[in-house]
């Protein structure tokens, strides 16, 4: 009987612990798709919202010649970039991973970036987001911003948004 309670608690536990980083993933993942929504809003305070005051954001930007130029933002400047509407955007990170690590957060993977429907940039997004009491703030985000390096199925979801 005393190892049966046992076992059952040990299940018990492992199922609660599944459930809670089930929920902090969906919850991390809440803060990076609410980013987008925040960008396509063109909404600055929506956006540093969701940022740690220390944060900094990482741009590898491929070049025409196909070299990486580094460009390095706080969260404040990179909230502002949108403080004017220069056309409807969208960015879709369509197949997110998610690791959760206690109170640390990482959410990864390819995205397509469109401006007015059109395709303009495809690239990594690599975002570290901490535990802030209740809820997920970003810490620190690295991109690559490729506007040739879009594979064909990327160019694909581009035409699909365009037929809807």
């Amino acid at each position: 009987m005393k190892k049966t309670s046992i076992v059952i608690l040990f299940t018990l536990l492992l199922t609660i612990s599944a459930l809670a980083q089930k929920d902090d993933s969906k919850n991390a993942l809440g803060v990076v798709n609410q980013l987008f929504t925040e960008m396509a809003g063109h909404n600055p305070a929506g956006i540093l919202a969701l940022y740690t005051p220390e944060s900094q954001l990482v741009a590898l930007i491929k070049n025409k010649e196909g070299k990486s130029v580094t460009r390095v933002f706080t969260g404040e400047a990179f909230s502002q970039m949108f403080a004017v509407k220069r056309g409807e955007i969208k960015e879709n990170m369509y197949a997110p991973e998610v690791k959760i690590f206690g109170d640390l957060a990482l959410v990864w993977g390819r995205y397509v970036f469109t401006s007015d429907g059109k395709l303009s940039h495809c690239g990594v997004n690599s975002f570290h987001l901490v535990r802030d009491g209740e809820s997920w703030k970003i810490a620190n985000a690295s991109s690559t911003i490729e506007p040739q390096g879009c594979t064909e199925a990327e160019k694909g979801m581009v035409k699909d948004e365009k037929t809807k």
